[in-house]
């Protein structure tokens, strides 16, 4: 007796020999097949499928409602994620306007998909993309307590110093002295300090090296780089500012219950944007501190801070 019965259709027995492309057929019903293995990390495992299916592999590499929902579930935990997503949906529709391309074989959100990955990998941000964002302002360093009559200095993250910072920048102002030897290729002024003070300028090079201060006396060199959850860092010895995500994404499932009804728990965005620094506070003792009832002075210092070789 063979493996397929005679009597069967020829439809019937491709179905029996091939039930992979018979199952994966269409965008929708695949879609919803794999829809619970898409999350951040699924990309590799779902391309590995392909190599099963030849329909599998025709859906990955053409379908936009694939990579749509794939944009999706990569971006929506991610910094930026509404503007994100609502400037892809914008292009999207002036994508499918355009007959020529409509024609060709782009596919735009799998595009769009390696684009945003290629852009998360960009360490340098512009003064004009700079001078857009708003940052909190942190101390690394906090105020001392007393514990067990030891001395611990509490971290300077687990509270904001400002939640208004801007480094503004007018493109139409000169921004080097000619003739000058100057280091930055940048200045403007910052605004939203913690001393409140008018006149603080800021100065940066190609590198995104920064510094800011109170000209000739700026305080030490920064410098910006970029999160894992994609958003924007300056750090130097003595502070972090970390850009706030003004729309944060309403769509993941750490979503509370404010923000679902159009607010924004503070509380919940600062935890989310300072989570990493926040949980990996080591209590470790502070350099030429002296020792208080025989004990050394501690800090709470996050271990990224410890391992960071900071500008000089």
């Amino acid at each position: 007796m063979t493996d397929i019965d005679p009597m069967i259709s020829d439809q019937h027995q491709a179905v029996v020999c091939d039930p992979i492309d018979f199952t994966f057929t269409t965008p929708d019903l695949i879609l919803n097949i794999i829809r619970p293995l898409i999350d951040a990390q699924s990309l590799p495992a779902l391309l590995s499928l392909s190599t099963i299916s030849t329909n599998f592999e025709q859906i990955i590499r053409t379908s936009e409602t694939f990579w749509k929902e794939l944009c999706h579930q990569r971006w929506k935990g991610k910094w930026g994620f509404q503007r994100r997503w609502e400037a892809a949906l914008k292009q999207y529709d002036v994508f499918n306007e355009c007959q020529e391309r409509r024609d060709t074989r782009v596919t735009f959100w799998r595009q769009r998909y390696f684009e945003e990955e290629q852009d998360a990998t960009r360490e340098s941000i512009g003064a004009r993309e700079l001078s857009s964002l708003t940052f909190d302002f942190r101390f690394w360093i906090g105020q001392p307590i007393v514990v067990d009559e030891r001395i611990v200095v509490k971290s300077g993250l687990l509270q904001s110093a400002s939640r208004d910072v801007r480094f503004r920048w007018n493109d139409e102002e000169p921004q080097i002295e000619e003739g000058s030897d100057d280091w930055f290729s940048h200045r403007g002024v910052l605004t939203g300090h913690p001393c409140r003070e008018p006149g603080i300028e800021w100065f940066m090079n190609e590198s995104s090296i920064i510094q800011w201060g109170f000209r000739p006396n700026l305080w030490p060199r920064g410098e910006i780089r970029r999160t894992e959850n994609w958003g924007w860092e300056i750090r130097n010895p003595n502070v972090v500012m970390r850009a706030i995500d003004t729309l944060p994404s309403l769509d993941d499932d750490t979503a509370t219950e404010t923000e679902a009804e159009g607010g924004h728990d503070l509380n919940d965005v600062d935890d989310r944007l300072w989570k990493d620094l926040i949980d990996s506070l080591e209590n470790v003792p502070m350099r030429n501190a002296p020792q208080v009832n025989g004990y050394p002075v501690t800090a709470e210092l996050p271990r990224s801070f410890l391992e960071h070789p900071f500008v000089d």
